[in-house]
């Protein structure tokens, strides 16, 4: 018989929805009686009860990343609980607490057409965007692993496989952040030789492939063929009192030896490979592989939203230091492969449709270098566990009914 008042059921309908994870949320009343505390006394419970252990609290005066770790005497109600951090507020504050939790049991839908006019309700809340919570700053001296640390609003956590993980509040982008160079420029440059060939006063942490800018008006004694003011230079055959000179293109510079004036030499950074490996929402393993910034103090977003982190790697050295955390590109619950398929988005408790960013699901066989599978979207307002977003997905006939699909639903296979 039909699951809903507008299903018409016609024969067999397999298919992928009602599985997997949703935004849940509630509202309360607690505080910590206006001591600095990691337990919260909850006096009262509004919409969304009951209260689970990995919902995130936000609310005036609370600590951006606070989640509740435990119980104590509250079991999803009034009570108390134990949070991950410290926070002082009165015990009238207004609280919303949410977090990612499983879907109920599907309907089964072994008859009929299944669902027909159906529309997915995305909902979430995510937390602020942080650009060192899942690295913080090292400086890669080779290739080979950075080590994580979870900081605000990332949890650890142990996969079913056992594999040590980072959780994110919800499937979103991750950044990789370049920081400045051990020195910020290079002095007593002289021009070496006729191939680009430069020495420098000793300068310690210098790496191949690191970026060098020339600015300023080429005057004294020596000449670089097809500099203009400003032009960035490659560094190779490094050592800490010399290097060489190639294009961004790595094509050879040709010089003339002599001592040149009116010159700053600004270093940057040597742009590197970082891959970030883990799983989506839906359990599949995935990785991207991101290219750092050439320039110094610059993040670079991913394009594709991972749930859990279980190892960030680099390429090589970098010469200057790196962090990787989250960004507010946030990733779809399912395939929408055209942005046709979004009724509405409303966002930061406004009536207007939000003029955020939409990209849609790259349909394309999955690599570490492809977009993601499902879409994202960055709301116009930027998140800080307040600003909830609400998308309303229509659903086309290969993601549910008689002819629906796994690829339909949640896209191509990870990569």
């Amino acid at each position: 018989m039909p699951q809903f008042s507008d299903d018409l059921f016609l024969g067999s309908a397999p298919t992928f929805m009602g599985t997997g994870l949703r935004n849940y949320s509630t509202t309360a009343i607690g505080g910590t009686g206006g001591v600095s505390s990691t337990t919260l006394t909850i006096t009262s419970v509004g919409f969304g009860a009951p209260i689970v252990v990995g919902m995130y609290v936000d609310g005036t005066g609370v600590t951006d990343g606070t989640y509740i770790t435990a119980f104590g005497t509250g079991t999803g109600g009034a009570g108390t609980y134990i949070l991950n951090q410290a926070i002082n507020i009165a015990n009238t504050v207004a609280l919303t607490l949410h977090d990612l939790e499983l879907f109920d049991n599907p309907s089964p839908m072994s008859l009929g057409v299944g669902p027909l006019g159906r529309i997915y309700v995305w909902d979430v809340v995510p937390q602020a965007a942080v650009a060192n919570n899942i690295a913080a700053s090292q400086t890669p001296a080779a290739a080979g692993a950075l080590t994580l640390t979870a900081g605000t609003s990332v949890k650890s956590v142990t996969t079913v496989a056992g594999t040590a993980a980072f959780s994110l509040d919800v499937p979103r982008g991750v950044s990789v952040t370049t920081a400045t160079a051990a020195a910020a420029t290079l002095s007593s440059v002289v021009i070496a030789g006729t191939g680009g060939q430069i020495t420098f006063t000793s300068q310690a942490g210098l790496v191949t492939g690191q970026r060098l800018t020339i600015s300023g008006t080429l005057g004294g004694t020596g000449t670089i063929t097809g500099y203009t003011n400003p032009t960035t230079y490659i560094l190779t055959a490094v050592t800490a009192t010399s290097a060489t000179l190639t294009t961004t293109a790595s094509a050879a510079v040709v010089t003339t030896a002599g001592t040149p004036t009116g010159l700053t030499y600004t270093l940057g950074v040597a742009p590197v490979t970082v891959t970030v490996s883990g799983f989506d929402v839906y359990g599949q393993a995935m990785s991207e592989a991101i290219t750092s910034s050439a320039a110094v103090s610059t993040a670079v977003s991913g394009l594709k939203a991972f749930y859990l982190i279980t190892s960030v790697s680099v390429s090589g050295a970098t010469g200057t230091a790196l962090t990787v955390g989250t960004t507010n590109v946030l990733g779809l619950p399912i395939r929408v492969a055209n942005v046709a398929y979004v009724a509405s988005v409303k966002s930061n408790n406004t009536l207007a449709q939000d003029a955020g960013t939409f990209v849609a699901a790259d349909t394309a066989t999955a690599t570490t270098t492809t977009g993601d599978v499902r879409g994202t979207y960055v709301p116009a307002t930027a998140s800080n566990g307040i600003v909830r977003t609400v998308m309303g997905i229509l659903l086309p006939a290969i993601a549910v009914g008689p002819n629906s699909t796994r690829t339909g639903a949640l896209g191509v296979t990870q990569a």
